[in-house]
C-alpha cells in the first residue's frame, strides 16, 4: 500500500515537473518571436497590384508576380546571409533586385535595385545600416520587398486561443521605434519609423485561409513620422514571407503553392 502511494505522487511529481518545463519552453518561444526561415533554392510567388495614379478613383493596373528566389547563404560584413534575387515572373519588364538578408534575423544587409534606362541596364543601392536596423520599406521601386524588424512578437499570444486560430482576446500591440540619423549634401535629418505588431483583427482571418498550416499569426503596421508611408502586413508561421501587405499604393498577396505549377513552388525548378 505505501509503495502504490510513493508510486502515485511520483507520478503527480513527474507531471508537475512536465507542465513546469514546458510553460518555460512556451514563455522563452514567445520572448524569441518569429523569423522566417529559408534554405538555398526555396522560392516564393508575390502577386502585387498598382494603384493608377492617373486615375482619380480606385482603379487599379493589372497584377505584376515578382518571384523571389533564394540563390545562397553567404557571408557579408561578418554575418551569414540569404541571397534573395527578386525578378518579375512573367513578361519584358528587366527590374529586379538583390537581397542580402542576413540568416539570424533577416536584418537587411545590401539591398541592390537592378532597372533598365535609355542608356542600358543600372543599380542603385539602398542606405541601410545592419548594426541599426529599421524597416525595410520599398519605396521608388516596384518591387514589393517591405520587411518588418524581426522577430515578430505579440502580447496577444499569450491569451486564450479560439477553435479559429485567433485569439479569444486582444492584447495591445507591442511597438518599437526606430530613429536613425541621415545625411544628404551639408544637410542632417532625422527619421523615425515606428512599427507595432499584434494578432491579427477578426476581419483579416480569411486572409490566411489558403495558407492554414496551424502557426501564429501576426498583424504587423509600420509607418514613418512626418511622411505618408504606411505599411500593413500579415504574417504567418510557415509561410515564407508576408501573406498579405498593403499601403497607399500597392496591395501585394504570397501567391499560394496551390496555384503555382510544380516546378514554381517553393523548392526546385530552375526559374
Amino acid at each position: 500500500m505505501a509503495l502504490e502511494v510513493i508510486m502515485k505522487r511520483t507520478l503527480v511529481l513527474s507531471i508537475i515537473l512536465l507542465i513546469a518545463f514546458s510553460a518555460i519552453g512556451f514563455a522563452d518561444n514567445l520572448q524569441q518571436g518569429f523569423v522566417p526561415t529559408w534554405k538555398a533554392g526555396d522560392r516564393w510567388v508575390l502577386e502585387a497590384s498598382y494603384r493608377d495614379l492617373k486615375s482619380e478613383g480606385e482603379a487599379w493596373l493589372p497584377p505584376i508576380q515578382w518571384v523571389f528566389r533564394v540563390r545562397a547563404i553567404k557571408e557579408k560584413l561578418g554575418r551569414q546571409c540569404y541571397i534573395v534575387h527578386v525578378f518579375p515572373r512573367h513578361g519584358e519588364m528587366k527590374v529586379q533586385a538583390i537581397l542580402w538578408l542576413a540568416v539570424e534575423d533577416l536584418k537587411p544587409v545590401r539591398v541592390i535595385d537592378i532597372f533598365p534606362t535609355t542608356e542600358g541596364m543600372r543599380f542603385s543601392e539602398r542606405d541601410v545600416d545592419p548594426d541599426n536596423p529599421e524597416p525595410l520599406v520599398a519605396v521608388d521601386t516596384l518591387i514589393p520587398y517591405d520587411l518588418p524588424v524581426f522577430p515578430l512578437t505579440n502580447t496577444a499570444a499569450q491569451g486564450v486561443q479560439g477553435a479559429d486560430g485567433f485569439a479569444a482576446y486582444r492584447g495591445e500591440a507591442t511597438e518599437k521605434k526606430f530613429s536613425r540619423a541621415s545625411k544628404v549634401g551639408s544637410l542632417s535629418f532625422k527619421r523615425t519609423i515606428g512599427q507595432k505588431s499584434k494578432k491579427p483583427d477578426r476581419q483579416h482571418s480569411d486572409t490566411f485561409a489558403a495558407y492554414r498550416s496551424g502557426g501564429a499569426t501576426y498583424q504587423v503596421e509600420v509607418a514613418e513620422e512626418r511622411s505618408s508611408t504606411n505599411l500593413l502586413q500579415l504574417w504567418q508561421e510557415g509561410s515564407p514571407w508576408a501573406v498579405s501587405s498593403e499601403n497607399r499604393s500597392r496591395k501585394v498577396r504570397l501567391v499560394p503553392a496551390s496555384e503555382l505549377p510544380a516546378a514554381s513552388s517553393q523548392t526546385g525548378g530552375n526559374e
